[in-house]
């Protein structure tokens, strides 16, 4: 690998169940460390912020006690004053953008590490003079993108010395390894990675619904045992309502829905393109195969990244 002095981060981030197997250059790595912080510190505030709400709930819930009233009414206005301090963070941060940003920049950096390997337009020609395009390639795509204006806590990379062992030990492999190569470490890699995604998408898309809509139908029976008079008359139904908006507004946030058709979709194309790969007959069809298939990969990631900018 290249050299990380200028790649410090003031942590390192661990891998996760969803992290992709194949180790990228030192960029790749450093910007996908940068993606997964914003995300992390973004969800984090909003699961602060939907917690405090539902503590503000289940406080305002609580039949009023003489004694303790201008306690509870206290409590209430620190928590709401403290939504508010989150939402300011959350808005001045501007953790979504760096989130996307960054991870629209590491794929596009993997997307050039298979383009290099496969000698795609430019590529084609020495190592060296390949390895000089493609660190040109990085600096370029860098330049799009101020990751100090998104998280201060990282050092923006200046060295472009990205030199991954497994590309230089494949560039000059003849076309059926390279073929082979990429359907091992970077198809196979990526249906398994859009499968899983697919699936705890779809799990996750019932279980908030059901959740959401268990918690609409218990404050209305709640409220109608209230009518008749059968239990004590509680904010039932506006604290259920307030848990099932905040289950919603998570699951919107979260695009369960959205992400599970998506990454599908994404990983039936991949098989296709596997078969397009295999069934190959010149290495001119094949790297055009493959700079289609890189596309596929990062389509999604670069929806992410329109969203965020417009």
């Amino acid at each position: 690998m290249g050299s990380t002095k200028s790649l410090v981060m003031t942590k390192p981030v661990p891998k996760n169940d969803f992290d992709r197997k194949i180790i990228g250059p030192d960029s790749y790595e450093y910007f996908n460390d940068i993606s997964k912080i914003c995300q992390k510190k973004y969800m984090g505030l909003l699961k602060g912020q939907i917690g405090l709400l539902l503590g503000i709930a289940c406080i305002s819930v609580i039949p009023p006690i003489t004694k303790y009233e201008n306690i509870q009414l206290f409590a209430q206005l620190i928590l709401i004053v403290i939504v508010l301090i989150l939402m300011v963070i959350q808005y001045k941060e501007n953790y979504v953008a760096g989130w996307q940003k960054a991870r629209f920049l590491s794929e596009s950096i993997m997307s050039n590490c298979w383009l290099f390997i496969f000698k795609y337009e430019n590529y084609d020609t020495s190592y060296e003079k390949a390895l000089l395009i493609f660190h040109a390639r990085i600096k370029e795509m860098k330049k799009e993108i101020d990751i100090n204006k998104f998280l201060s806590i990282t050092k923006t990379p200046n060295n472009d010395s990205d030199n991954p062992k497994w590309i230089m030990n494949s560039f000059d492999k003849n076309i059926d390894d390279k073929k082979n190569i990429y359907i091992k470490q970077r198809i196979a890699d990526q249906i398994r990675w859009y499968t899983k995604k697919a699936d705890y998408n779809a799990i996750n898309s019932k279980v908030y619904f059901l959740a959401g809509l268990i918690c609409m139908v218990t404050g209305m029976l709640l409220t109608i045992l209230v009518l008749m008079k059968y239990i004590p008359n509680l904010s039932y139904l506006g604290f259920f309502t307030t848990i099932a908006a905040s289950i919603f507004s998570w699951t919107q946030t979260k695009r369960f829905e959205e992400l599970k058709t998506t990454y599908s979709v994404t990983a039936d194309e991949l098989n296709d393109f596997k078969k397009l790969i295999l069934n190959s007959t010149s290495e001119a069809e094949l790297r055009e195969i493959i700079f289609s298939t890189e596309k596929a990969i990062s389509r999604e990631h670069k929806l992410w990244f329109s969203k965020v900018i417009e």
